[in-house]
């Protein structure tokens, strides 16, 4: 009679597991500061000419600023080709986060390195940013929370982002979010450097349409914060 002892969890499962707990938990509060912003995008999402196209892109574009400035270039010039090009410089700058992140994951498996890209974003950058052990599960999970939670709550927002929107404040929640997120990470030189000339640009550029400002704001900072990391 032969007993099967039950297999234990290696002590490095373990570790991920509890790392991407972590990740998850820290993840929450963030997303708890992202819910105006999250609702504030769904109004757009339900006013725009094709609200299901627009919430689609959700998933595509993956962010709030992004987004927002997508839906501003279509609600005044059709054609998607500049609404495109305006998002992709928009978010110009996760081309510097992801150049920041390339001695944690140089080793990572290909699927490992896919999954971190396709789910890069400001927060669960940052947040990993400061993490001493476990950084990529860490960032995995914090990531996958996100990407879990923004959709519903910008889905939210197509229902009472009309309300949030009437408030003369939502105009700073764009700014405000994503200072909260990057201010921590200005120790770095990289990070420091983008924002300042992020911060110029904005100033520059006070004149011009919200697609268009953000676009260019994007491509400043995430050049800068590539150029420095290259010299550096």
């Amino acid at each position: 009679m032969s007993i099967t002892v039950p297999r234990q969890p290696a002590a490095a499962d373990v570790d991920a597991r509890r790392d991407a707990l972590d990740g998850v938990r820290d993840m929450l509060p963030v997303i708890a500061a992202y819910a105006p912003l999250g609702l504030v995008v769904g109004g757009h999402v339900a006013a725009s000419d094709n609200p299901v196209g627009a919430w689609l892109g959700t998933w595509v574009i993956y962010g709030g600023a992004a987004q927002l400035a997508v839906l501003d270039v279509l609600a005044h010039e059709p054609g998607w080709v500049a609404a495109a090009v305006v998002g992709v410089l928009v978010n110009l700058r996760l081309a510097a986060y992801a150049t920041a992140m390339v001695p944690d994951w140089q080793h990572a498996s290909l699927r490992r390195r896919v999954a971190a890209a396709v789910i890069l974003t400001d927060a669960p950058w940052a947040l990993a940013r400061a993490r001493t052990r476990g950084r990529q599960t860490y960032y995995l999970g914090a990531s996958v929370a996100l990407l879990v939670i923004w959709p519903a709550l910008v889905t939210a927002g197509m229902f009472v982002g009309d309300v949030v929107d009437g408030i003369a404040l939502t105009s700073l929640l764009m700014p405000l979010t994503l200072g909260a997120v990057i201010v921590p990470q200005l120790r770095q030189r990289a990070a420091a450097v983008a924002m300042a000339m992020a911060v110029l640009c904005a100033l520059l550029t006070l004149h011009l349409s919200a697609g268009l400002a953000l676009a260019l704001i994007g491509l400043a900072g995430g050049l800068a914060g590539m150029a420095w990391e290259r010299v550096s």
